[in-house]
């Protein structure tokens, strides 16, 4: 059992620092919000292993916040790397700044010690999914082997960061393997369109969408049962649980290749595909 989407945040930022008082977005969402210190309490390595020890699940793979500055984001990167350094339970997603000319330097560090992946959120950290600077750190992110996840809005919500911003990205960066968390916004919905399947070609999705697990089936139905990966968003998902997560994921009663699949093997496949080519 793989859980593709947790986020581990160290402790010296957990408090309203100077530094942290910059970043308007981590301010509103998590410190500033009603139960936004007891997540933040859950977000360290030893509270998410209790948390997988309870939910059956073996691996976590350690995302690093979408931190507006640079030098959080480093910071952040460091607490996951050390996490996951040597240990069988912990992977690591390293955050970057794609507006900050620093950021192909901490992907080739992050690369170097042996991060999976690199995560951003332009709804965040300023910019557009869809745009030639987000397109340039793609492009550079899968020459690192390494795969990119990003945050992908829903479509009700006006934002530049949704799935028309994703199918923009996609189709510009075929040859950079993308998770798109929260089910891409539901874009996946539209692979039955050809141009859509052909620009997604090279797209998995996560099921950090614990409020509407119920969209998973349809993925699943609409083709896309190899590319959905088991994502809870822990501790920041509305349950603050990997277990419900999982859970409602096993209620939707899908057939137990699939399950497997999303639970497992397709993210296997996905690191297997990067070792191939890097």
């Amino acid at each position: 059992m793989i859980d593709a989407h947790v986020y581990s945040v160290p402790l010296d930022l957990h408090a309203e620092t100077p530094l942290v008082r910059d970043e308007g977005a981590v301010l509103a969402a998590l410190h500033r919000h009603p139960e936004g210190p007891d997540a933040l309490a859950l977000s360290l390595p030893e509270a998410i292993a209790e948390s997988m020890d309870r939910a059956g699940i073996d691996r976590s793979v350690l995302v690093s916040l979408p931190w507006t500055s640079l030098d959080l984001c480093r910071r952040n990167n460091d607490h996951v790397l050390a996490a996951a350094a040597g240990s069988d339970r912990f992977l690591a997603v390293c955050s970057v700044q794609a507006l900050d000319s620093g950021w192909r330097t901490e992907v080739d560090r992050a690369r170097e010690a042996g991060a999976v992946g690199i995560k951003i959120n332009t709804g965040w950290q300023g910019g557009a999914l869809d745009s030639s600077t987000t397109h340039d750190l793609a492009r550079y992110v899968a020459e690192s082997g390494l795969f990119l996840m990003t945050h992908v809005d829903h479509a009700f919500r006006a934002s530049d960061t949704g799935p028309s911003g994703l199918y923009g990205l996609a189709s510009a960066c075929p040859g950079t393997r993308i998770v798109a968390a929260h089910l891409g916004g539901l874009l996946g919905l539209y692979t039955h369109h050809p141009p859509v399947a052909e620009a997604l070609a090279n797209v998995w999705f996560d099921t950090a969408v614990s409020s509407t697990l119920e969209m998973v089936r349809y993925y699943a139905q609409a083709g896309l049962g190899d590319r959905l990966l088991f994502g809870s968003d822990f501790p920041f998902n509305h349950s603050h649980s990997q277990a419900q997560v999982m859970a409602g994921l096993k209620a939707l009663d899908l057939p137990q290749t699939a399950l497997d699949g999303i639970m497992e093997n397709n993210f296997l496949g996905l690191v297997e595909r990067q070792r191939g080519r890097s």
